[in-house]
């Protein structure tokens, strides 16, 4: 069954001056609205709602920074994910900057 917009949780991996992304979890997001086509407003109001679905609820959270995780559960629940991750591009872990949690959204194509 289709969907109208996803909603992605991914680890952006910053080194080198580029990132590398690696997807946690992907969601269907639906749109489930009522208002009345006559109405002389409901293109604004439609187009409002579906900005609001569309923006992300989750602010980034840095996890690792300045060579260290920020938290000791961060290090224990992603750690291993990352390096299996990094080994694929041939990334070194001396080479990792930064580590950011970040939510996106966007509409189905």
């Amino acid at each position: 069954m289709g969907c109208d917009y996803y909603i992605v949780k991914a680890l952006y991996i910053y080194y080198n001056n580029k990132y590398l992304d690696i997807e946690l979890s992907r969601e269907k997001g639906y749109y489930y609205y009522d208002f009345d086509s006559d109405d002389e407003d409901y293109d604004t109001k439609i187009n409002e709602y579906i900005r609001k679905h569309l923006t992300p609820n989750m602010k980034p959270i840095i996890l690792y920074n300045d060579n260290n995780f920020l938290q000791k559960s961060y290090e224990q629940k992603y750690k291993n994910m990352i390096i299996n991750e990094i080994k694929k591009y041939n990334i070194e872990w001396s080479e990792i900057t930064e580590i950011k949690k970040v939510e996106s959204r966007y509409e189905r194509s």
